[in-house]
């Protein structure tokens, strides 16, 4: 499906866990939940076309007038619509420059000063599908710098973070991404670093110079004492002193690069050779796991073709889920599941089978979890169980993907 809209979703992040967080005020004045800790934007598949036409026919992308009566197009029966200003619905076309700045002024005046930080998860270049306007790679890189401009004038006077992604548009030729060293590979990684300037962290940049994939520090967020007066803070310190010792706890995101695990590359392999870059991405994610772990952090995974069986290669598919199942935050248990052993998983429900803590760390109270994967591509807000094939599910909720 072509996106003919930008796709904003609103959502909340909460962390699970035993402590109390500070809540952030609501825009209606209204305050979120107590184990909630921020607020973020995801906006994702803008596909920016500069060559979109107000007034053309959808079945020519939206890129030339008919040469015939537009108001006759208006009631075609095969869906010949024209267009408007900030584009149409339903239609293959993208997104025109209007959409893009009417959608930055919004968010700048609407919600830039409500929000912590600002997940993008890529394919910010129109689609390649009119043959008499075929798309170049100076076109793609042209269109991730008008998106990067879309959100400093959006978010930049109240420096929330942006966190940039690449998607399977965001490449030429379409879909085709070579291993780290590639002479395309390096290319695009740099362009698109230049066009990202300020949104990856400075220790970040030989990484994604490297693989496309980087990390970056969010929010970070004071625990509060158990209790409002200085006794029951006193109490608190005396009672759990590692609760006291670790007042500080921050997230941080990791933008994949999915298209090093994606079936449509032919460029790479699955994740099962040792030079495979899909492989080396999966450690890298381990090593950022172990990493926020030692700085008392939790994680957020963004990237843009969604994990599944249909999406990713098997290798690939199989690697990422068991490496993320063992941080995503486990559920309430009775003690009588607790003590179960993990080898009769198969009898448990399928949320505490796959949420359930690797025992390969001291303490699950240790472990960086991880509390939202977010992803782009489908052109639908949906969510699914990842290392799990359940049917997915079509979902107006805007909470759905997260």
């Amino acid at each position: 499906a072509l996106a003919g809209i930008a796709v904003v979703t609103m959502a909340g992040v909460t962390l699970w866990g035993d402590h109390d967080w500070d809540p952030l005020p609501d825009t209606d004045g209204t305050r979120l939940n107590s184990s909630a800790v921020g607020r973020f934007i995801h906006i994702t598949d803008l596909h920016i076309d500069p060559n979109y036409t107000p007034g053309s026919t959808t079945y020519s992308q939206c890129h030339r007038k008919p040469p015939h009566s537009t108001k006759a197009l208006a009631s075609d029966k095969d869906g010949h619509r024209s267009t408007g200003r900030f584009g149409i619905s339903e239609a293959k076309c993208d997104s025109p420059l209007a959409l893009i700045n009417a959608t930055a002024e919004y968010l700048r005046s609407e919600w830039a000063s409500s929000v912590d930080f600002v997940v993008w998860t890529g394919d910010s270049g129109r689609h390649d599908g009119d043959a008499e306007i075929p798309r170049t790679f100076d076109e793609i890189i042209e269109q991730n710098h008008i998106a990067a401009d879309a959100m400093r004038r959006a978010f930049g006077d109240y420096g929330v973070p942006v966190v940039p992604n690449i998607g399977n548009n965001d490449i030429s030729p379409h879909n085709e991404l070579g291993a780290p060293g590639h002479k395309r590979a390096r290319k695009t990684f740099r362009l698109l670093a230049d066009a990202w300037a300020g949104m990856i962290p400075d220790d970040q940049l030989p990484t994604f110079l490297h693989g496309g994939y980087f990390a970056r520090d969010i929010a970070d967020y004071d625990l509060k004492a158990s209790g409002d007066d200085e006794t029951s803070k006193s109490q608190a310190k005396s009672s759990n002193p590692r609760t006291h010792r670790r007042r500080r706890r921050g997230l941080t995101a990791l933008s994949l690069n999915t298209i090093y695990w994606y079936r449509a590359n032919a460029k790479v392999g699955g994740c099962a050779a040792e030079d495979s870059p899909g492989l080396a991405q999966l450690a890298w994610i381990r090593y950022q796991m172990r990493r926020a772990r030692q700085r008392n952090r939790d994680l957020i995974l963004l990237g843009h073709v969604v994990p599944s069986r249909d999406n990713y290669r098997p290798t690939c598919y199989h690697g990422y889920a068991r490496t993320v199942t063992q941080m995503v935050p486990p559920p309430p248990t009775t003690s009588r599941e607790s003590s179960s052993s993990s080898g009769s998983g198969i009898r448990k429900p399928l949320l505490r089978r796959m949420a359930k803590p690797k025992p390969s760390v001291d303490s699950a109270d240790d472990l960086p979890r991880v509390h939202a994967q977010l992803f782009g591509h489908s052109n639908v807000d949906i969510w699914s169980f990842v290392g799990h094939e359940v049917e997915w599910l079509e979902s107006t909720d805007p909470l759905a993907t997260v």
